[in-house]
């Protein structure tokens, strides 16, 4: 699909120019291919879509993680009776409840999402591929590798998860993908196993990063990922907002700040830095995941979201790169429209690709189990 958007202002997280005051995005086959200040060229007005509106900010979408979606989605039901209430959900069940989160955090401006599981159930692993590719929203799964498991029963896992794909171009459009955590030097034979059979993104903890060098120097030609480095890695991601260190990501354990608004919110909390808190969720974070471009330029590709600041409750405001940012981390804003590698997700507030038949499934979920 070819989208204009024109009119706009642009937070580009591009330092070669970081705002847009009112200029246009070009999107076909799902990657930015002009953008630029003022009114767009004349061939790109025949585009199938036009998003044309003088109050909004379009910037890259946020990227949050690495909490539980399950956990999230239970959020309101004691931790210690949601292993029980799994359980007894079915693949389908699950389906729809993964999709209703992922949906929900999209409404709320993240269009990619990680999501860490800790020996997690194969009909888990193949509902979150399922609901992430059919609603095409960029979901990553981390898995924790441990004891409990070799390296040939995780890789059939994965594998056997991503046949349960809704839209085969969702894997090889970098849609759903799997990392693998190690936190330990007991798993990183088995981690070594598994990224020479299957495309993998791997995450380790400083602790090891050392003996990981030693052990398999290749690493760092791999998809490779350090959480909460003693030195500031290429690709870096830290846990706590409190430790966080220029150009790394932020990527906290907590469930609750999956919720993009509530990671602007405490990370500008901790750092005390507004355009470096979005920079952070927006741009940082998906670079250091490297999940998503986290910028706007020609050739990247189109994961944005489109924000309206035109009417109340949250407008008119001065479309000023200071008011938007400021707006920004005060969670007073509507995410107008969601773009994940050029296709429209959510749309005037509308979300596009998730059933009533999974919101009324989740529903229903809710209501069996909330006396629990």
């Amino acid at each position: 699909m070819k989208i204009l958007i024109r009119d706009s202002s642009i937070l580009t997280m591009d330092s070669k120019k970081p705002f847009i005051g009112k200029g246009y995005i070009y999107i076909d086959q799902g990657k930015i291919v002009a953008l630029g200040d003022g009114e767009p060229q004349p061939e790109l007005e025949f585009a199938d879509y036009i998003i044309n509106d003088r109050f909004i900010a379009t910037l890259p979408g946020f990227t949050v993680g690495i909490g539980d979606i399950i956990k999230y989605f239970f959020r309101f039901i004691e931790a210690k009776n949601i292993k029980e209430i799994i359980e007894m959900l079915s693949k389908s069940d699950l389906y729809a409840l993964v999709e209703v989160v992922l949906t929900s955090l999209t409404a709320n401006g993240a269009t990619s999402i990680i999501t860490l599981l800790y020996n997690p159930d194969p009909k888990i692993l193949s509902a979150i591929v399922a609901a992430a590719s059919s609603s095409w929203i960029r979901t990553r799964i981390m898995i924790l590798l441990d004891g409990f498991k070799d390296s040939s029963s995780i890789e059939n896992e994965i594998r056997n998860a991503l046949k349960s794909s809704k839209d085969p171009e969702a894997i090889t459009k970098n849609i759903v993908s799997f990392g693998l955590y190690v936190i330990d030097e007991k798993s990183i034979k088995k981690m070594i196993d598994i990224v020479n059979s299957i495309d993998v993104f791997v995450y380790t903890d400083a602790t090891i990063q050392q003996k990981l060098h030693r052990v398999f120097p290749d690493i760092e030609n791999r998809k490779y990922i350090i959480i909460n480095p003693t030195n500031p890695h290429t690709r870096c991601i830290f846990s706590d907002a409190a430790s966080w260190r220029y150009n790394c990501g932020i990527s906290p354990y907590d469930s609750m700040l999956l919720n993009p608004k509530k990671l602007l919110q405490e990370t500008y909390r901790v750092i005390d830095n507004a355009e470096e808190s979005v920079l952070i969720v927006s741009s940082y974070n998906s670079i250091n995941h490297i999940i998503s471009p986290g910028i706007i330029k020609e050739n990247s590709i189109a994961d944005i979201i489109i924000l309206d600041f035109g009417e109340p409750p949250y407008g008119p405001i001065p479309m000023t790169r200071n008011a938007i940012i400021s707006e920004i981390i005060d969670s007073n804003f509507i995410v107008k429209t969601a773009i994940i590698g050029g296709e429209i997700v959510l749309d005037n507030g509308v979300l596009l690709t998730i059933s009533r038949e999974s919101i009324k499934k989740a529903q229903s979920i809710v209501e069996d189990f909330i006396k629990l």
